[in-house]
Order: C-alpha cells, then structure tokens, then sequence
C-alpha cells in the first residue's frame, strides 16, 4: 500500500487511516523511525521487534541461550570495573 502525505510545519506528518487500520496502530503507539541512505521507514515498536528478533536468529540460529551470555556479559563488566577501582 502507499501513500502520500505532506509534511507540516513542525516536521509532523500525519499516518493515513488506511495505513493505521492495515496495521493495527492506535493513538499512544510508539513508533521507531529507522533512517539511512536508502529512505526511511516507520516500524511499531512490535514490528521492530520482530525485526531484532529475526536479525538475532539469522545471526545466531535462536534465540537460545541469549539472555545467559548477556548477563556473563554484564557480570564480566562489573568484576572488570570492581577490579579497576
């Protein structure tokens, strides 16, 4: 689907109708703008999530095991920074 809408004064646009409905989006929803040299997009905080969770499983094959090496990793920074002191 595409749309065209015009940009206001502030730097606000507004998302047509059709587009909120298509993706469920309500007043209060955050949005994630994600900019490059290829345009811009505009995810739902969900399907940004989505998007991080596909691009870790790519990557790494699952989500297993995850949350133990961040936390290896955070315990790691800590004793790091307890023995610099």
């Amino acid at each position: 689907m595409t749309e065209t809408v015009v940009l206001g004064e502030s730097g606000r646009i507004v998302l047509p109708a059709s587009i909120r409905k298509e993706f469920g989006l309500q007043p209060g929803d955050r949005l994630t703008i994600f900019a490059d040299k290829n345009g811009i997009r505009i995810l739902s905080w969900k399907m940004a999530l989505e998007e991080l969770r596909a691009s870790i499983i790519a990557k790494r094959g699952s989500l297993e095991g995850i949350l133990d090496e961040f936390l290896e990793e955070r315990r790691e920074e800590a004793r790091r920074e307890r023995e610099g002191e």
